[in-house]
């Protein structure tokens, strides 16, 4: 009865399927996106046809709703979800040193991981202890070397892991003390959905992260995590939670409470099928 539709910008011959059926067939479409995918040049064009011609249009951040609502007034957020009960129930690795992590697709990330080089410079110069856990490195030669030519940095990393297990994901993140979640300032990283942060925050681990985009969203600063804007920013919250276990606690447990509120797969279940009474009774 809908066609719903996962970010299929990227084939012309598809789109004209589309055009076709909702035209022809009268068939109710479900457009749903969870990144700029409207400033790539050859994606620019579909992404505002099935942006404006579906019946309900769903998307994961603040600024994807805001470019969407101006094409199409029946757009819906529904932010980045995870099956929390899951991310809870794996037990928290105990480290020997402090771990800082981050994890995702290294590839799209060389120029966010940038951002970390005078911070981890700095916190050597300061002669603390702690190490440097990558997860998704995906043999990404530009990051390896960034990381290795920072003198005395202890660091490890894994290039890949089975991402669609969510089990290998969260025994990941549990091996981190803090998770960090680095962004520039550009129209890409403003439409991303903030979902590094809800798989630390849904893990268990307090988080640390650019005040860019969605992140300014997901995060309550110095309630649930830090919003850095600078070097020295990063600096000092790093080694606020690096000795402050209280501190680490209270977000960890505020954290809890947003994602099985907000960003737990139960809570959103809910507001999915709300969308879908509303095309149903058209």
């Amino acid at each position: 009865n809908i066609i719903y539709l996962v970010k299929t910008v990227y084939n012309f011959d598809f789109l004209l399927i589309i055009i076709f059926l909702k035209f022809f067939y009268k068939k109710k479409i479900i457009f749903d996106f969870d990144d700029a995918i409207y400033i790539k040049p050859f994606t620019k064009l579909s992404t505002i046809i099935l942006t404006s011609i579906s019946d309900i249009v769903i998307v994961g951040s603040n600024t994807l709703y805001k470019w969407s609502k101006k094409k199409n007034i029946k757009t819906y957020k529904l932010p980045t979800s995870i099956p929390h009960e899951k991310y809870k129930c794996i037990k928290k690795i105990k480290n020997k040193i402090f771990t800082i992590g981050w994890i995702g697709n290294g590839n799209n990330h060389y120029k966010n991981l940038l951002i970390l080089r005078p911070i981890f410079e700095e916190l050597i110069k300061k002669k603390i202890k702690f190490k440097f856990r990558l997860i998704g490195m995906a043999n990404n030669h530009k990051i390896l070397r960034l990381f290795r030519s920072i003198k005395g940095l202890k660091f490890e990393y894994k290039n890949h892991i089975n991402w669609k297990n969510v089990n290998s994901t969260v025994k990941e993140i549990k091996k981190f003390d803090i998770g960090v979640m680095p962004l520039v300032k550009d129209e890409k990283t403003l439409g991303k959905c903030a979902f590094k942060i809800i798989e630390y925050m849904g893990s268990g681990i307090p988080v640390l992260a650019s005040p860019v985009g969605e992140n300014r969203i997901v995060i309550r600063h110095k309630k649930d995590g830090f919003l850095c804007k600078d070097t020295n920013d990063w600096v000092k919250k790093i080694l606020k939670l690096k000795v402050d276990k209280t501190l680490r606690e209270k977000f960890i447990l505020n954290s809890f409470t947003k994602v099985e509120k907000s960003y737990s797969l139960d809570s959103n279940i809910i507001k999915l099928k709300n969308i879908l009474r509303k095309i149903k009774a058209k």
